[in-house]
């Protein structure tokens, strides 16, 4: 059992156990909270007294340490049994949630599993954000602490990255994106952006809450990861909700579940979830059942599907088809993958100006004291770092929500945008 060529430090912690008692199949992405590095990460895990370690850790600069060799077990996750199959691994991060990761970490942390899984023959990273999960490696090698423990590690930065950081990965190792041949058009990376999303439904629903609003990467990220474009998914979600004004639809906003669908580990049922990340994953997974191809006609998780072909058309005209007899079919209304597509169609000719204008901005100042307040290229933990922000006074010139932050503030500089929560108003 190797190691990754990629470390650059070395400090093998005691609080280890040799070896581990179960072949490696599972990785486990952690947060260190705190932009230490590798170093001062090993001084961490050095003593004793600690209790704690990591098979590799991340510093600020990129740099990756190694803790605990590969073929021992590191103390990491609160769950031995976990410890024992996964490859730990610690990120730098801010101090304070949502424990927001640099560029430089997050690019170290894909070539390193990258080297992980070619080397342990993990021929594909999984992730479906489920605990029910833990252990069946065939549908989920991905685990969080949280899982095993009252923490928020990995922080909701990461863990929210996490089907992206499968994605990119799985790219990596020459893994299929998921999408069947043949379906190009509808399936694969969604031509609707995030924001042309945002400017579509704030065109039709002024009124739209926030959190529908700060759900919408969400569906890009969901549909990567299962090779289903989040774009018709989003879609589907404004068809079945009256543009999320719920007006005729069953379900509601605090049910998470837009399109009153969920998935088990035994088939398909009408359920509702704890986060909007996990409906839209119930329900980008309803779609994929939909659009794949022959194999599971006779052996439908949804026996319902039995009743539609699935030999010819792109999976989005599936839906509307009325090859249903009995009315059994998912589909019972008339023409609902062109309604599907009509919807799309208007959010794909939407430009982030089609939202109403909104009343002038008036700018104004901000007092920052914090001395790690990072400048983002845009509004959100999502975008590229520039410089962190020296104390002083700031004026903001536009306002944007964003991930990370309840409101974002743009510099008069226009460097870029700080999180207002960490500055305060003159």
């Amino acid at each position: 059992m190797s190691n990754s060529a990629l470390v650059s430090y070395t400090r093998i912690s005691p609080n280890k156990n040799s070896p581990r008692n179960h072949a490696i199949d599972t990785i486990s992405i952690h947060c260190v909270v705190g932009q230490l590095s590798v170093e001062t990460i090993g001084n961490v895990f050095a003593p004793s007294s600690a209790g704690c370690s990591a098979n590799y850790g991340i510093g600020a600069d990129g740099r990756i340490g190694m803790y605990v060799e590969e073929k021992d077990r590191s103390w990491c996750t609160s769950s031995s049994a976990n410890d024992n199959r996964a490859i730990t691994i610690e990120c730098a991060s801010d101090k304070t949630s949502p424990y927001a990761v640099n560029d430089k970490v997050y690019k170290t942390l894909i070539n390193l599993l990258v080297d992980i899984c070619q080397r342990n023959g993990i021929k594909a990273l999984k992730w479906q954000g489920n605990k029910a999960l833990i252990g069946q490696v065939d549908k989920q090698n991905m685990t969080v602490h949280r899982w095993f423990a009252n923490k928020a590690c990995p922080g909701d930065y990461l863990y929210n990255l996490h089907g992206q950081i499968a994605a990119e990965v799985n790219k990596r190792l020459g893994v299929s994106s998921g999408a069947a041949a043949g379906y190009t058009k509808i399936a694969g990376k969604s031509v609707a952006t995030a924001e042309q999303m945002r400017a579509y439904i704030r065109s039709v629903n002024p009124s739209v809450p926030q959190s529908v609003i700060d759900m919408i990467p969400f569906y890009i990220s969901e549909g990567n990861t299962e090779g289903i474009r989040g774009d018709v998914a989003f879609s589907q979600s404004c068809l079945e909700t009256g543009n999320f004004t719920f007006k005729g639809s069953a379900v509601t906003l605090d049910q998470n579940n837009f399109c009153g669908m969920g998935v088990t580990s035994n088939g398909m049922k009408g359920n509702s979830f704890s986060t909007p990340q996990l409906g839209i994953r119930a329900q980008i997974q309803h779609l994929k059942a939909y659009a794949t191809a022959d194999p599971l006609v006779n052996s439908c998780i949804d026996p319902r599907f039995k009743y539609v072909s699935r030999k010819s058309a792109e999976f989005v005209e599936w839906l509307g088809q009325k090859e249903n007899p009995n009315g059994k079919g998912w589909a019972t209304g008339a023409k609902y993958g062109e309604k599907i597509l009509a919807i799309l169609k208007k959010i794909s000719s939407t430009s982030g100006s089609a939202a109403p204008a909104p009343a002038a901005f008036t700018p104004y100042l901000v007092k920052v004291t914090a001395t790690d307040l990072r400048i983002r290229k845009g509004p959100g933990t999502n975008t590229s770092f520039v410089r962190y922000c020296p104390p002083g006074a700031y004026t903001i010139i536009a306002e944007s929500d964003g991930p990370g932050a309840s409101k974002w503030g743009q510099l008069k500089s226009k460097e870029g945008w700080i999180a207002l929560d960490y500055a305060k108003k003159i």
